[in-house]
C-alpha cells in the first residue's frame, strides 16, 4: 500500500503540474486573459468559447480580432497552437465550439454547424469594445474552414445586394479549399468579387480536400492546378506556372487592394492544427494582411511555445492514466470492496510444450490481431455507417454518429474475437489441459455489481481531478487527437448508452490478454508485449496502408474518417492492456479492470465529439 499511495501522489503531482504549466504558457505568463465565455447565439442556441484577449486590448487600443473555427467532431481545444500564437502576438482570438459540438447547443436549422461563425461574428462585433472592428478575421481547419468560407461568402454577399456591412476582412482556410473564382448563383447577373485578403493552408497529403482533375486529384500537386492559379489570379497576379508556395500576391479588385497566398504544408490533414509549419504559417498571414498589432513587438513565426503548453497537458493525462488502478487498489484494500477479490488465483493457461499447441496458439494469436482492422469497414462504415462521407447516422438514444461507430465496430470485435477464443478451447484447449477458469470469468453477481460501483468511482474520481483543475486552471488533459476534457450532463448520459459495447470489448479484450496470453512459465514483459502489439497491429496496417497510397500517389483506399478515428486507439488500447492486466493480477477476474476501462473510454470519446441529437431534449 505504501508503493500504491506513491504512485497516487506522484498521478496527482502530475495532474497539478500539468494544469499549473499549461495555464501559464496559454496566458503568455499573465499577459493574456483567458476566459470560457457562453455567448447567445441565433434561434435560442448559445455558443461556448475560448476568448484570449491580450491584456493591452482596450477601447484605447484596439486590437485585431480573429475566430478560429475546429474540424468535424473536434471541439474548441483543439485550436490550442492558434489561441495561443496568435494571441501572445497582439491579436484577439476566439474559438468557439461549433453547434453540436463540446458545450454548444443544438441550432434548428439543418446544418446549423455552419451558421455558429456567422452568430459568433454578430456577437462578439456588437459586444466586445477592444477590437478593431476594420480587422476582423475568420479561420478555422476543416469544417472550420468550411465555416469560414461560410462565413467571408454571407458578409461578401449581403453587402454586394446593399443588404448590410462586410465585417470580414480576411480569411484562411486551413485544410479545406477555398473559392477559388468569384462567387456565382443563379440568380446574381455577374460574378460577385471575393472582395477580402484570402489565404489557404494545404496539407500536401490532406486525405480529404484539394484535389483537383486537371493534376490527378493529388493534393500535393495543388499548386500546379489551374484553380491555385485562379485563386491567386484574382487580384491580377496572372500566374501561368506554379503557384509558389508561401508567396503572398497582392494586386487589385475593383480599384482595392487585397492579398492572396497559398501555403503548402508537407503533412496529413489531422496534422494542420498539431503543426509548427501550420502554425507559421497561421502567424505569417496575419501578420501580412493585419500587421504587427499595436503596442507589440513583432516575434518571428518560428518562435513558437503551444507545443510545450501541449506536453503539459500531456503530462495531466499520463497523470490520469497512473491514477486509475492505485485509487482503486485503495478502494480493494476497503472491507466493502475487498469482496470483488477471487478467493483463490487463477491458473494460468497450460505451458507450450508441443508443436501443435504452439501452432494453435500463435494461429489464434494471428487470427485475433487481424479480425478488428478486417471487420472495420464493413461493420463501422457499410452496416452502421451507411457509407456516408462521414459518420452520420444516429437517433435520440444514441445521438454522436461518430461513437455509434466505434461502439458498433468495438462491440462486434469484441464477440468475434470471444467466439474465436470460445471456438479453439471447445475443439482442442480442453483437450490439452485448457481450464475457463484462467480466464477469470467466474463472479457472483453481488461482486460483480460491486466492481461496476468501483468503475463508476474511479472514473468519477478522476474526472473530478480533471474538473477541479479546469476550474482553477482553464486547462485539460490532451495530446493531439487524444483528449480528456470536460462536459455537460447530456454527454454522461451518452456515455452510460455506449457503456455496455465497450465495455464488451474490453471484457473480451481482458480474456485474451489474461487468459490466453498468460502462458505457463512466460515472463510478464513477453505476455504484456505480446497482448500489446496483437490488440494494434491489425489497426496500424490499415494506417499503413491508407498513408503509404496517399503519400505516393494520392489516393486513399478507405474512407478517411474512419481511418483517422483509428489514432486514439493506437494509445488507448495499450494502455487499457497494461492497466487492466494489474487489475487482474490484484482481484483475479477480468470485469474490475475492464468495467473501469470502459467506462473511462466511453466518457472521453462521448465528451469529445459532435453530437446530432440530445438525450436532454
Amino acid at each position: 500500500m505504501k508503493k500504491t499511495r506513491m504512485f497516487l501522489v506522484i498521478a496527482l503531482l502530475l495532474c497539478i503540474v500539468s494544469s499549473a504549466g499549461a495555464h501559464l504558457l496559454q496566458t503568455d505568463g499573465g499577459n493574456v486573459e483567458v476566459t470560457e465565455l457562453k455567448i447567445p447565439g441565433s434561434d435560442g442556441a448559445s455558443i461556448s468559447g475560448w476568448l484570449y484577449k491580450p491584456v493591452a486590448a482596450t477601447r484605447e487600443n484596439p486590437l485585431p480580432l480573429i475566430i478560429t473555427g475546429h474540424g468535424s467532431y473536434n471541439n474548441k481545444e483543439m485550436q490550442d497552437q492558434n489561441l495561443i500564437e496568435l494571441s501572445r502576438r497582439g491579436f484577439v482570438v476566439f474559438a468557439p465550439d461549433s453547434y453540436r459540438h463540446g458545450k454548444s447547443s443544438i441550432h434548428s436549422e439543418d446544418m446549423s454547424e455552419y451558421t455558429s461563425m456567422v452568430d459568433t461574428v454578430e456577437t462578439l462585433y456588437a459586444s466586445l469594445n477592444y477590437i478593431d472592428k476594420d480587422k476582423i478575421a475568420v479561420t478555422g481547419h476543416s469544417m472550420g474552414a468550411d465555416q469560414a468560407n461560410n462565413t467571408a461568402r454571407y458578409y461578401i454577399e449581403r453587402e454586394a445586394k446593399g443588404e448590410g456591412t462586410n465585417k470580414i476582412s480576411a480569411v484562411l482556410s486551413v485544410g479545406c479549399d477555398p473559392p477559388y473564382t468569384f462567387y456565382e448563383r443563379e440568380n446574381m447577373e455577374e460574378p460577385v468579387p471575393v472582395t477580402v485578403d484570402y489565404g489557404v493552408i494545404a496539407a500536401k497529403y490532406d486525405e480529404w480536400f484539394f484535389r483537383q482533375p486537371d493534376v490527378d486529384n493529388n493534393p500535393a500537386r495543388l499548386l500546379e492546378s489551374e484553380n491555385a492559379k485562379a485563386f491567386v489570379n484574382q487580384v491580377g497576379a496572372q500566374v501561368t506556372g506554379t503557384v509558389e508556395n508561401g508567396r503572398i500576391y497582392e494586386g487589385a479588385i475593383e480599384g482595392e487592394s487585397y492579398k492572396r497566398v497559398m501555403y503548402q504544408v508537407t503533412e496529413i490533414h489531422p496534422m494542420n492544427h498539431f503543426s509548427k509549419n501550420s502554425a507559421a504559417a497561421m502567424i505569417d498571414f496575419f501578420y501580412d494582411v493585419f500587421g504587427v498589432p499595436s503596442g507589440f513587438e513583432k516575434i518571428a513565426s518560428g518562435s513558437q511555445i503551444w507545443l510545450y503548453k501541449e506536453l503539459f497537458n500531456l503530462l495531466g493525462l499520463i497523470g490520469i492514466f497512473l491514477f486509475l488502478f492505485p485509487f482503486s487498489k485503495i478502494l480493494l484494500s476497503t472491507n466493502f470492496f475487498g469482496e470483488i477479490r477471487s478467493p483463490k488465483a487463477a491458473p494460468a493457461a497450460p505451458a507450450l510444450r508441443t508443436m501443435g499447441q504452439k501452432s494453435v496458439f500463435w494461429l489464434t494469436v494471428l487470427v485475433n490481431t487481424a479480425l478488428p482492422a478486417l471487420i472495420l469497414m464493413p461493420v463501422g462504415y457499410h452496416l452502421i455507417g451507411k457509407e456516408t462521407f462521414v459518420p452520420a447516422v444516429y437517433n435520440k438514444l444514441f445521438g454522436e454518429g461518430n461513437t455509434n461507430e466505434l461502439a458498433g465496430w468495438s462491440l462486434a470485435a469484441g464477440l468475434c474475437i470471444l467466439a474465436v477464443l470460445f471456438f479453439v478451447y471447445r475443439i482442442y484447449g480442453r483437450k490439452k489441459g485448457a481450464d475457463l477458469s484462467s480466464w477469470g470469468i467466474q463472479i457472483s453477481p453481488r461482486r460483480f455489481f460491486k466492481a461496476l460501483l468501483l468503475a463508476c468511482l474511479t472514473v468519477g474520481a478522476a474526472y473530478g481531478i480533471l474538473f477541479i483543475t479546469n476550474y482553477f486552471f482553464g486547462t485539460d488533459y490532451r495530446f493531439w487527437v487524444l483528449a480528456m476534457k470536460t462536459f455537460g450532463p447530456d454527454k454522461l448520459l451518452y456515455a452510460l448508452a455506449y457503456l455496455t459495447a465497450f465495455a464488451v470489448f474490453y471484457l473480451v479484450n481482458s480474456i485474451a490478454v489474461n487468459g490466453n496470453n498468460r502462458v505457463e512459465g512466460w515472463k510478464e514483459w513477453k505476455i504484456l508485449l505480446l497482448s500489446c502489439v496483437s490488440n494494434i497491429l491489425g489497426l496500424v496496417v490499415l494506417i499503413a496502408i491508407q498513408y503509404v497510397s496517399l503519400v505516393t500517389n494520392g489516393s486513399t483506399v478507405f474512407n478517411s474518417m474512419r481511418i483517422v478515428n483509428l489514432f486514439p486507439l493506437l494509445v488507448l488500447i495499450p494502455a487499457a492492456t497494461l492497466i487492466s492486466r494489474q487489475y487482474f493480477k490484484e482481484t483475479g477476474n477480468i470485469y474490475t479492470g475492464s468495467l473501469v476501462f470502459g467506462l473511462f473510454y466511453s466518457v472521453m470519446t462521448s465528451a469529445n465529439t459532435m453530437f446530432m441529437a440530445s438525450i436532454i431534449k
